[in-house]
């Protein structure tokens, strides 16, 4: 879990371990010697930092559209979920009961222990449990008449979007940046830093401010990196507030609902002209 607290007391770190390195060169090489190299460093600092920030550029930009088609995977999930709900009401009962209360148990598993499982990438086998249970009752109605046979493709079709993005969400979860990136990453940014070292500021604090800003910049485009890199855990993560909306909706129509059929039932009984 990448959190702002302890990226902040990283980069820090970082900071100053390059300081620390670069004073280290300054103790053991002279001046003059690092203004004979100007010739050839200049040169290579100037291609390294261009490849290695066309590079990082791509990864966070790379990063940062996946994290939004997570984000986006998971408001497509809660619509679908709540098409099953809302098509559930041109159904008979037991069916229409039985769908509602599925769908409201899938919202309520997914906010509550599956969203907490996906920052360990874990799923929740209940939450699949009532995704099943809920293709298994719709698929086992035998529409009545016509209507019902609409509402009944409807509702066949929203499940199917429904399952499609639950399978993006987790598979979200899962595609990440391999281990060797990250060498490569890590190593080109302070392989970028070390190349400062040999350039000759006869100043020293104007070299050490120079230095942290470059492991500055450096450090934060990895951080940016690192948080978008995995979109459900951290401080920057997708969160389940369209699911929790869903779960209010629910609850809400259930409850208009009950309020609808209790004045249904209090009205006195029409006598025929």
């Amino acid at each position: 879990m990448v959190t702002f607290f302890y990226g902040f007391l990283i980069i820090a770190v970082a900071i100053w371990v390059a300081i620390f390195f670069m004073l280290i060169v300054r103790r053991k090489v002279d001046l003059e010697e690092l203004r004979l190299n100007h010739a050839v460093a200049d040169p290579l600092l100037s291609v390294i930092g261009t490849l290695f920030a066309v590079l990082l550029g791509f990864l966070v930009a790379g990063a940062m559209q996946r994290f939004d088609e997570a984000r986006m995977n998971v408001q497509e999930e809660a619509g679908a979920l709540a098409d099953v709900f809302r098509g559930a009401s041109g159904f008979p009962e037991p069916l229409r009961h039985n769908l509602q209360t599925d769908c409201i148990n899938y919202a309520d598993e997914v906010i509550n222990k599956e969203w907490k499982l996906m920052e360990e990438r874990k799923a929740s086998a209940e939450a699949w449990e009532l995704y099943s249970d809920i293709w298994r009752l719709c698929v086992g109605f035998n529409p009545g008449n016509e209507g019902q046979s609409n509402v009944h493709q409807a509702v066949l079709a929203a499940i199917s979007h429904l399952g499609n993005y639950r399978t993006l969400r987790f598979a979200a979860m899962v595609n990440q940046l391999p281990l060797g990136m990250w060498i490569v990453v890590l190593a080109g940014g302070g392989a970028t830093i070390a190349f400062t070292y040999f350039f000759e500021v006869k100043n020293e604090r104007t070299q050490m401010l120079m230095t942290g800003l470059v492991a500055t910049v450096m450090a934060l485009n990895i951080f940016l990196l690192a948080n978008y890199d995995y979109p459900f855990s951290g401080d920057v993560h997708v969160s389940s507030a369209a699911f929790e909306l869903d779960l209010e909706l629910f609850k809400k129509f259930l409850l208009k609902s009950k309020e609808i059929e209790s004045k249904a039932h209090a009205l006195p009984p029409q006598t025929p002209p």
